[in-house]
């Protein structure tokens, strides 16, 4: 319990009284303001608790106080203690007495204590809450007027959803934020605000996508659109910094810079999630746990979030991706960067990977990421081998298949789609089961879809992959064509 404090004042009326009746000159005005200002004093000046500020009564006597900073200690003594993450505040609480012309002051300096700090500190949206979308995007589209409502296509992590307004879906890399990473590599509370973004895109009644003047349209490799995002009149980016779920990130002179990193200075002191709380979802090892390719790919559901040490030989390359393959099982190493460990024939110990799925369980494939270039987390074993494709018919093929090398005969493209530098071919065996064939951007430009016009026949060697809950092949290489 807080001790209240009090003030005592010494009273010198007693003392005026004796004086007059012994016949001595009674005290001057200014005699009496001083004895008065003497007489106050307090009994700690530490404060965590209202203070008692005296009523002085003495006749003629006019009392002034001020106080230097009201917010801390009020002229009525009230105290707020500054919140746990602010310092102690020195405040000064100044009285004024006056008798006729008789002035005197005297200053009593305090320090306002700061609350403690709570074991656990909650979180909140506050700001959120009250941050109002206040701008028209009815008549608008958000590509060619920068504001405007869109549908979601579909999520990738806590900073990144691919949307579409009437046409092609785009991706979009929202202002002022910067979740930890959940795809190419995992870090702590990666996942936690990849879920939290994601839940509230898909459950949102209207999204709506704000353009920043200050920040340009699209980010800095010109693929991603720039936005502020806000589902059912929310602001998504500052909710994600409000809920710990990612730090202030690039938001200066931009339209909601200055409130996000408001926000985060108040947040950070929190210590919560990515300011420093254990994640409970995220593999703090380094390596991983070591085991074969079938075990991973037979078992997957014990080892989603987990990190992995595999060995294999890789098969296939899409860009620095590859598949790496051991006995009749297969695995889809997602990487971005540049890895010499990883050419085709290459035997490869790999570790601290992390297992997951590409864009998700339901529909896509899985996968492991966070690969590293460096020792122990890779190495090469032996060089220049060689994995002979299974024959399959598409009847055959199932989720384990996924990740390993194939070979599908006979098969008839029924059609094209072109995406920019990639495309997809469907096609029919015999039979007319059906398949798609997919050449991604990141494999060479040389391989082009009017190669392969409807009508064509071809068997193709190829590993498999899964996305949108349909099988693709994955082509990187025309060697990997045989023409009919």
């Amino acid at each position: 319990m807080f001790k209240r404090l009090s003030l005592v004042l010494l009273a010198l009326l007693a003392t005026l009284v004796i004086a007059a009746c012994d016949g001595e000159e009674p005290l001057s005005d200014g005699d009496i303001v001083r004895s008065v200002r003497d007489g106050i004093t307090f009994a700690s000046t530490q404060l965590t608790e209202d203070i008692t500020i005296p009523v002085i009564d003495e006749e003629g006597v006019t009392v002034e106080w001020v106080s230097s900073n009201p917010a801390y200690l009020d002229v009525d003594g009230t105290v707020t203690r500054p919140p746990y993450y602010f310092n102690d505040q020195r405040v000064s609480l100044t009285v004024s007495l006056t008798k006729n012309e008789a002035i005197v002051t005297k200053v009593f300096e305090f320090t306002v204590l700061a609350e403690d700090e709570p074991e656990v500190i909650e979180l909140n949206t506050d700001e959120t809450d009250n941050l109002p979308l206040d701008f028209d995007f009815e008549q608008y589209d958000f590509i060619a007027d920068g504001v405007g409502e869109v549908t979601l296509v579909r999520c990738v992590d806590g900073d990144t959803a691919f949307f579409t307004e009437g046409g092609a879906s785009f991706s979009v890399r929202f202002l002022g934020v910067n979740t930890p990473e959940s795809t190419a590599k995992f870090e702590p509370w990666g996942t936690a605000a990849s879920a939290f973004t994601c839940d509230k895109l898909t459950n949102a009644s209207q999204i709506v996508l704000q353009a920043d003047p200050a920040a340009g349209r699209l980010d800095s490799y010109g693929e991603r659109w720039l936005a502020w995002v806000w589902y059912d009149g929310r602001l998504l980016n500052l909710e994600l910094v409000e809920q710990a779920y990612s730090k202030a990130s690039g938001a200066t002179d931009t339209l909601y810079g200055d409130l996000i990193f408001q926000v985060n200075l108040l947040v950070q002191f929190s210590e919560r999630r990515v300011w420093g709380e254990v994640d409970p979802d995220y593999d703090y090892s380094l390596e991983g746990i070591q085991l074969t390719i079938e075990e991973l790919v037979t078992n997957q559901a014990d080892y989603v979030g987990l990190k992995v040490a595999i060995t294999g030989i890789v098969t296939r390359k899409i860009g620095g991706a590859v598949f790496v393959q051991q006995g009749d099982y297969g695995i889809y190493v997602y990487n971005r960067q540049w890895a010499p460990d990883l050419s085709i024939g290459n035997e490869v110990q790999l570790s601290g990977l992390t297992v997951t799925y590409y864009p998700d369980q339901e529909t896509g494939a899985l996968q492991v990421s966070g690969y590293q270039t460096r020792e122990p987390y890779s190495a090469v074993v032996s060089r220049d081998n060689t994995v002979e494709p299974a024959t399959v018919t598409i009847p055959d093929i199932t989720s384990l298949h996924i990740g390993s090398l194939l070979r599908v005969e006979h098969l008839t493209v029924t059609s094209v789609y072109e995406n920019e530098d990639a495309f997809t071919l469907t096609v029919e065996d015999e039979f007319g089961n059906t398949i798609t064939v997919r050449k991604d951007a990141a494999v060479t430009a040389d391989i082009t879809a009017d190669m392969f016009p409807e009508g064509t026949t071809f068997t193709i060697v190829a590993p498999l992959s899964r996305y949108s809950s349909t099988y693709q092949l994955m082509l990187s290489t025309m060697d990997d064509i045989t023409m009919e």
